[in-house]
């Protein structure tokens, strides 16, 4: 494409335009963690995939750049990690009722009876690519479709609306969600709010129960500036997480960190299968900075 810079590249898909940035094949991405020792020089930009401040360097500059606190990455890696968050977010916008049906063909030559009791009731094949596409909306891998269609049926005899039967499922298939950020013998590293942010956001919710967006402004700003101060150490290092939140401020509070935390879920605790080992990197809320907890370090 002529119309692109000799360092630039721009990522299509179904013939929209989701992304574009520069990399330099020479050099190497040094990315800000936020606990810079000594700056460096280098080209200043920010990082395509996680948005972090970061410095085009030379090779010949890696060995500084660790040792000021940078993580150090190659052009490669960039552009893929680039290209792997871009497809993710962008999947639920491919899958419609043709990915749903062939999913149903699929599961219906080993689980005949499966399908016949979830589909045409309780939900329509309409239903099924919604649901679907409201799990790919957030990183929720349909590999083992089997047991999402389990979970469904089993969601589908509580669930008030489609919103509701969203969260059923996501608790029904929890240990696939986890699976997705973690292997399944390492502990899940969590960010977690303290009990007054907590409480905020719980009366938020019940205030307007219905709301996309129930969080007033202010409220909404400095979950927003909390969180991103937390994690952004940890998306400096590459390490996967997850925000862990109360069953009802979760829907909520995942459209609003959507932007601001790549590729990292926000998850309800009833999503967090039991004897899953947890472990703690830092608790946002209250009136001081996130608390960073040693394991994070």
């Amino acid at each position: 494409n002529l119309s692109l810079g000799p360092n630039a590249y721009r990522v299509t898909l179904a013939g929209v335009i989701v992304g574009e940035d520069e990399v330099w094949p020479e050099d190497l991405l040094a990315l800000d963690g936020g606990d810079i020792i000594m700056p460096i020089e280098g080209r200043m930009v920010k990082d395509p995939s996680f948005g972090l401040d970061a410095l085009w360097i030379g090779q010949d500059q890696r060995s500084e750049a660790i040792i000021a606190g940078y993580t150090v990455v190659d052009p490669a890696t960039v552009v893929a990690t680039h290209l792997n968050r871009l497809v993710t977010e962008g999947a639920a916008d491919l899958f419609g009722l043709d990915e749903a049906q062939k999913l149903l063909d699929a599961l219906k030559d080993n689980a005949p009876q499966l399908v016949a009791g979830l589909t045409p009731q309780p939900l329509s094949l309409s239903g099924i690519s919604s649901l679907c596409r409201s799990l790919l909306a957030e990183g929720v891998s349909l590999k083992d479709f089997r047991r999402i269609a389990e979970a469904t049926i089993d969601a589908s005899r509580e669930a008030a609306d489609a919103n509701g039967l969203v969260e059923g499922v996501r608790a029904r298939i929890g240990a696939i969600i986890v699976q997705g950020v973690v292997p399944v013998k390492m502990p899940l590293p969590v960010i977690t709010l303290d009990a007054s942010l907590e409480q905020l956001l719980s009366q938020a919710v019940r205030t307007q129960p219905n709301a996309s967006h129930p969080f007033e402004p202010a409220l909404a700003a400095r979950i927003v500036q909390a969180v991103s101060s937390a994690s952004q150490p940890l998306m400096a290092q590459a390490r996967r997480f997850a925000l862990v939140t109360s069953p009802a401020a979760r829907r909520p509070l995942a459209r609003l960190l959507k932007s601001h935390l790549a590729d990292s879920p926000v998850l309800s605790f009833l999503e967090i299968p039991d004897g899953k080992p947890v472990e703690v990197v830092a608790v946002v809320g209250g009136n001081n900075a996130p608390r960073i907890t040693e394991s994070a370090m």
